[in-house]
């Protein structure tokens, strides 16, 4: 029996600056959480990792001091084996890679610490698998992709796209389902960017067993109930062949993290939860007929926005509150 094995992780968001609603030391807790997936990598015998993208967090190239980048460098060239990852939104300026060679995560595919990942084939004790992503876009087209190809043992991708296992829309952006995903012929799928713990799940939808990893970040900057009840956890898969029978296992596996309480200014939360209740009343109100009678269409949303006073951290959701809502009137006055 031959065995392949390896770790993945994703959503790594790593700033020297801490985010506003984390308190402590940001940087050293992230650094210290790749510590611990390079050290369970070395004792589980894995072969390489995989990052599902969004090493960084600030966008901006000189917000990333150079000592970041150079332990970063280090830590990367500790590891005992080849660590790839793909491009997340928070590794790019404005989405776009015209100013790339800018960015703090072109230094480190420099450095040769960090690999870039598009297109690679490991074959270890005869057990061959070809990893694989795409450059960066918020929502791909799947169909224009290539399908996987069917030369080695298994094939895995590296996705950094909002999915989960039904689908949907997660304010304004799709949210992949993994039917849809599947139609790549993969193996195994890496799933990055979004946050939330949805677990590792093994379907048997086009004539094959196909593997989704989406376990969410490793970082828990933002102060969201999400962030607060979870526990990061990183995967391990292996990855067996006996004569020509290929079997894989997976599993997720707990990193060691300080209390919520200890990291987070809940205080601040229960003023987020508060504007949030306050933003979705207001909704209610831009629903009723009675309110700004005198305002149609986008009128009226533009004049329920200029009423409204809440933090800028909600503005997305309230963005696509109103936006439901306007839509709803529409549909009304149809």
């Amino acid at each position: 029996m031959s065995t392949l094995r390896f770790m993945t992780f994703t959503d790594v968001h790593i700033s020297s600056v801490n985010p506003q609603s984390r308190r402590g030391d940001y940087l050293g807790d992230i650094l210290d959480k790749l510590k611990q997936i390079r050290d369970v990598g070395q004792k589980l015998g894995a072969q390489f990792y995989l990052c599902g993208g969004d090493l960084f967090n600030l966008k901006a190239p000189m917000k990333n001091p150079h000592s970041l980048n150079r332990t970063l460098i280090e830590l990367f060239r500790s590891f005992k084996g080849d660590v790839y990852t793909t491009e997340g939104n928070h590794d790019l300026r404005f989405d776009s890679y015209e100013t790339f060679n800018e960015q703090p995560l072109a230094v480190l595919y420099q450095s040769g610490a960090l690999l870039q990942l598009r297109e690679s084939v490991i074959t270890h004790e005869g057990v061959s698998v070809r990893i694989r992503s795409f450059p960066f876009e918020e929502e791909p087209d799947l169909e224009s992709l290539p399908k996987a190809k069917d030369d080695v043992d298994l094939n895995v991708c590296v996705l950094h796209l909002y999915s989960s296992p039904q689908g949907g829309m997660l304010y304004k952006h799709k949210l992949f389902s993994y039917p849809e995903i599947s139609s790549l012929g993969d193996d195994i799928f890496l799933l990055g960017h979004y946050h939330v713990d949805q677990g590792i799940e093994t379907l048997g939808i086009n004539g094959k067993d196909q593997t989704f990893i989406n376990l969410g970040a490793l970082s828990r900057g933002s102060l969201v109930e999400d962030n607060i009840q979870r526990t990061p956890r990183i995967g391990y898969v292996e990855i067996t062949k006996t004569g020509d029978e290929v079997k894989v296992s997976t599993k997720a596996i707990r990193l060691k993290v300080k209390p919520a309480t200890e990291v987070f200014d809940l205080e601040e939360k229960d003023q987020e939860q508060k504007k949030l209740k306050e933003a979705e009343e207001f909704v209610e109100k831009l629903k009723d007929d009675s309110f700004e009678e005198d305002l149609e269409g986008e009128d009226r949303v533009v004049a329920a926005l200029d009423k409204l006073k809440i933090d800028k951290k909600v503005l997305e959701k309230v963005s696509y509150f109103l936006t439901s809502a306007h839509e709803e009137l529409e549909k009304i006055s149809s």
